[in-house]
């Protein structure tokens, strides 16, 4: 964006006071704000509230009124932005007169129920001569499954090519669990404190593997032997889900050589 802000003296709100959430629908993705609470903060009554939608380099701003007037504006739509599913999110309470940030918030992480939740956000770019790579550099070393955008038609094959599912997921699952398990920290199982963590185990749960007890590779009861256990079954139950895929894949393959 060309307009620059002030940062100087602003005051920070609180991610309670505060809910954003995603809208997906007929293909498109845009963003509702559910809640903004400024009471108490003593701002001024005709201050410009803007949202910001944000992943990297890459940036959307949208007015949604002032302080005393807050209005949703028309379109909020996403779709501009290369990956709207990486996106986070800021708010900025602005003086009109000198643009001073009067307050803000950043950072701010979507709304989304269990089911749309993206734990593994995908970027296209240019990999050399890899199909894939995993890069942890998401929030908090989150994975990022890299595909390599030199491929034709890699967006519609990595969405919805079978070959692509039970090729490259599985192993991306096992490097992803066995990234988290023995070189990151997972402190506990039922309460991890990387948002990240617990979104995999939420997952790898939905599969049926709930993981042993201890996962944190400096625990003195660790188990290295249950953990490659437990991401050797997380990898199956993910596989046996899309088992019609890889028998008809399979299928597809005998008739070629008969």
């Amino acid at each position: 964006m060309k307009r620059k802000f002030n940062y100087t003296g602003r005051k920070k709100i609180k991610r309670k006071r505060i809910s954003i959430a995603l809208i997906r629908q007929n293909g498109t993705i845009s963003f509702v704000l559910k809640k903004l609470n400024l009471d108490g903060l003593d701002l001024p009554s005709d201050a410009r509230i803007y949202i910001e939608a944000y992943y990297r380099t890459e940036l959307k701003r949208f007015d949604f009124g002032t302080v005393d007037n807050i209005i949703h504006p028309p379109s909020t739509s996403l779709m501009g932005l290369a990956y709207p599913e990486n996106l986070k999110f800021r708010i900025l309470i602005v003086d009109p007169s000198d643009r001073k940030i009067l307050a803000h918030a950043d950072r701010i992480v979507p709304e989304e129920s269990p089911l749309e939740r993206a734990i593994l956000p995908v970027e296209f770019k240019d990999l050399g001569n890899e199909i894939w790579r995993i890069e942890y550099e998401g929030d908090e070393g989150a994975p990022i499954l890299c595909i390599n955008r030199k491929i034709p038609n890699i967006q519609n094959i990595a969405k919805r090519d079978p070959q692509f599912l039970i090729y490259v997921y599985p192993a991306v699952i096992r490097e992803i669990l066995t990234h988290m398990v023995f070189v990151d920290e997972v402190i506990s199982t039922t309460d991890p404190a990387i948002d990240w963590h617990a979104h995999w185990i939420e997952f790898c749960k939905s599969l049926g593997a709930s993981p042993p007890e201890v996962l944190n590779h400096k625990d003195d009861n660790f188990d290295a032997g249950d953990a490659l256990r437990w991401i050797d079954d997380v990898v199956t139950a993910f596989s046996n889900k899309y088992a019609d895929k890889f028998q008809k894949y399979v299928q597809q393959l005998l008739e070629r050589v008969s």
